[in-house]
């Protein structure tokens, strides 16, 4: 699925709260796309529409991209 043009900003992870994880690539931070929402599907208990970050829109990193 294609990323939603828009402001991105980093936001905490909330799968591991900062600490680093899977999910946010072992940053502890995602980029999500602005205003930031929590996920319209679990509230930001972390779900599979927002790929376990929490967040509404993240930014997916893809190999060799950086946010």
């Amino acid at each position: 699925m294609p990323e939603i043009e828009g402001e991105y900003a980093p936001e905490t992870c909330c799968h591991c709260e900062g600490l680093g994880c899977l999910y946010c690539n072992k940053k502890g931070v995602v980029m999500v796309l602005q205003p930031s929402r929590k996920c319209s599907h679990c509230g930001g208990d972390c779900c599979i529409y927002c790929g376990y970050t929490g967040w509404e829109h993240p930014l997916r990193e893809e190999k060799g991209r950086r946010c």
